[in-house]
């Protein structure tokens, strides 16, 4: 057991090694577009978000793009409370704002955000579109800050989204489980096999969505974003995951641990159709993370102290630079404690689908 344990905690330090390099592709993307000019068209859909969609909108508010070249669409998608008055309200008098309801879901892949997405791009006129949620905050400089990264040949820059954790130890973990996965994303970006991105904060060319027929051409997928992006990969686009923090987006945390777990379901659920890389991952973090919860029980002290610290070095030294460059340093303090969080629902999740395989999430089921 002792060999195995060794073998296998070393091969995960090659594996973060190797994604560092990966990591360094991204953090090095040049700036392409400095002083970008294009029409670009911002969506948000919401689904009764009352409570929350004023603090979405005031940011959209501060944007100092050049509105002659900008369309912010709010997508009212079949929202039973006050979120479309609220929009309405909230956009009075700002001609660039365009308040819109979802259309009637009339195909099998046209379902839930992604029919509320689409119904928004058939009437845009970007160039380049940019989606964030109604739980979310961005940057007055965002924009630009996301646009700079496209050429030519770019079809899809991906972004950061860090969790507001100024709470509790459970947002604290949650956020830097997102640094985390959202890291491996971006490393795996910079060696063309992309993991995954974030609805949240991505950004696509138009015109590559509609040559590849829209999400209405895509097999519907509860992470309608992730399958946008594995279809433009699979296609050979090129697709950019940079490190900055000036295009960083905040959202909040999962509330509790129900919240969490609909979240994370949803996750798996939609990342199911993964890659080698995804596969090589996820083929080493199941043992590894349950040696660390149970190792204790059946080897000595020394070799399981020794195999969390080479676990510990392998993913600060992956995720050094981005803590650095988000000025999250303060984070670092809830490692041990991210550790076992992330050990926990990532042994548990698997198993939740033996008893209930449907996805709740945004008051849907699928």
């Amino acid at each position: 057991m002792v060999i195995f344990t060794l073998s296998l905690i070393f091969i995960y330090f090659l594996t973060h090694l190797f994604l560092r390099y990966g990591l360094q592709k991204s953090l090095s993307l040049p700036v392409v577009n400095p002083s970008p000019k294009n029409k670009v068209t911002v969506i948000v859909a919401a689904k009764n978000e009352e409570k929350i969609i004023s603090k979405c909108i005031s940011s959209l508010k501060l944007f100092t793009y050049d509105k002659q070249n900008l369309e912010i669409f709010l997508v009212n998608d079949k929202s039973s409370d006050a979120t479309k008055e609220i929009m309405l309200k909230e956009t009075a008098g700002l001609s660039y704002f365009k308040v819109i309801d979802s259309r009637p879901e009339s195909s099998t892949n046209l379902k839930g955000k992604a029919n509320a997405l689409d119904t928004a791009i058939h009437l845009s006129t970007g160039e380049i579109v940019i989606g964030t949620d109604a739980d979310c905050i961005v940057n007055k400089d965002w924009i630009q800050e996301v646009v700079k990264y496209y050429d030519k040949d770019t079809a899809m820059v991906c972004g950061v989204t860090f969790i507001n954790s100024s709470k509790s130890l459970f947002h604290k973990v949650q956020a830097l489980d997102w640094i985390y996965l959202q890291t491996l994303a971006s490393a795996s970006s910079g060696i063309n096999m992309t993991l995954s991105c974030i609805g949240n904060n991505l950004s696509f060319r138009k015109k590559i969505y509609e040559e590849l027929g829209g999400y209405g051409n895509i097999k519907f997928s509860v992470t309608e974003d992730l399958a946008l992006m594995q279809e433009m990969h699979a296609k050979g686009y090129r697709i950019k995951y940079p490190v900055n923090d000036k295009s960083l987006v905040e959202t909040e945390p999962c509330k509790n641990l129900n919240e969490l777990f609909k979240q994370k379901r949803r996750w798996f659920r939609g990342g199911l159709k993964i890659n080698i890389l995804g596969l090589l991952l996820g083929a080493e973090m199941y043992p590894v993370n349950l040696i660390l919860i149970f190792g204790w029980i059946f080897l000595n002290w020394k070799i399981y102290f020794l195999f969390i610290l080479i676990k510990i070095l392998s993913e600060v030294i992956l995720m050094y630079k981005p803590i650095g460059i988000y000025k999250f340093t303060s984070l670092y303090k809830f490692f041990i404690h991210f550790q076992f969080f992330f050990a926990f629902y990532g042994l548990t999740l698997p198993w939740t689908f033996l008893f209930n395989t449907k996805i709740h999430w945004k008051d849907r089921k699928f």
